[in-house]
């Protein structure tokens, strides 16, 4: 089974190179909801893999949320 903490730190890690080429691609629609299909299958991909409680959840799905936020 995956390690809880790496899970998150990769998380963080796609997350950030996401939001990053998002901010610098604000026109390409496609790649930034490519980028964000991706963010949200690691999120998929981790809770299948680890046990995360209440908080982390709403943590992640806050962190998703303002990616789509940003594309529009």
């Amino acid at each position: 089974m995956a390690d809880k903490e790496e899970m998150i730190d990769g998380f963080e890690e796609l997350f950030s190179t996401a939001k990053m080429e998002i901010m610098t691609n604000r026109t390409d629609t496609a790649v930034n909801r490519q980028l964000l299909g991706q963010v949200q299958g690691f999120f998929i991909a981790m809770r299948m893999t680890v046990p995360l409680d209440m908080e982390e959840v709403e943590y992640v799905e806050n962190r998703i949320r303002a990616l789509e936020e940003r594309i529009g």
